[in-house]
């Protein structure tokens, strides 16, 4: 077991701090590491960033397999299939306005690895806001985490956009295909590599699924997708590793946690 982030003493006195000090969160099975070990797969079985939508039709996965791809231009993709039986879309997108505003609450959704977050002011008067839909509220948000993926904790900076203007098709959007939806550019640790990252859930044989995309090498400007890392610039299998390895503990963790706090939570912000 590893050692969790530490919390300040103010942290201390909150509510749901005890969801930090009691709830343990469960590091990969022998079997899951296994799997991550071999889980590098091929171009051909990628999701093409330029195909992202495919990603909202009902019942698909693209690609079908949680690991990572390479891709042509020489980037990376990195899939998540996390099974979310526990929870719903709209925990879901509460989830995502509320826990930037103070960083005990992320910390709860990963205990070991997230270490502290902040939010810029237009994501924090979004979240706040109540007559913001809570599907919106966190357009515009900018979250800066030091984060472990593996590794020493590192600075990741997560540009949430409306998901329409990064290429999806909205009109599918609270349909069976697509029933919860972030989507961000981020710029990952000292290098800042570019990323492109979608967060989508929705049931696969009847069981809620967290579908996490994240296109490595990648922004979306303009709604179109631009390669953006230079040739020199190769990307070792490890990171992608540690995404899938990370992708895995901390959403089979938000599954535990987040149908209790938002009981007691939701109307706390």
């Amino acid at each position: 077991m590893m050692e969790k982030v530490p919390v300040s003493e103010q942290a201390k006195s909150f509510r749901y701090y005890k969801y930090y000090e009691t709830m343990e969160i469960a590091g990969l099975t022998k079997e899951q590491a296994a799997y991550v070990a071999q889980c590098k797969g091929s171009q051909e079985e990628a999701l093409s960033i330029y195909e992202r939508n495919k990603l909202l039709e009902a019942g698909s996965t693209y690609p079908a397999k949680t690991g990572f791809y390479p891709l042509k231009e020489g980037g990376l993709l990195v899939a998540g299939n996390v099974p979310m039986p526990d929870c719903t879309p709209e925990m879901l997108y509460w989830w995502w306005a509320w826990h930037g505003l103070e960083p005990l609450r992320y910390a709860i959704w990963d205990p070991e690895d997230h270490f502290d977050v902040s939010l810029n002011q237009t994501g924090r008067e979004r979240a706040l806001d109540p007559n913001v839909p809570l599907e919106e509220k966190a357009w515009d948000a900018t979250h800066t985490v030091q984060e472990s993926i593996g590794g020493p904790p590192d600075e990741i900076v997560i540009m949430f956009q409306d998901p329409g203007k990064m290429g999806y098709d909205r009109s599918k959007v609270g349909k069976a295909g697509c029933e919860f939806i972030v989507a961000a550019n981020a710029l990952m640790g000292a290098m800042k590599i570019p990323v492109v990252m979608i967060e989508v859930a929705k049931k696969i044989d009847g069981v809620m699924t967290f579908q996490a995309r994240f296109w490595v090498g990648y922004h979306i400007v303009d709604g179109e997708a631009k390669y953006l890392l230079p040739p020199e610039i190769q990307l070792p299998d490890e990171i992608a590793m540690g995404l899938v390895s990370h992708n895995i503990k901390e959403f089979t963790h938000l599954n535990k946690v987040l149908p209790l706090v938002y009981a007691e939570e939701r109307n706390h912000w």
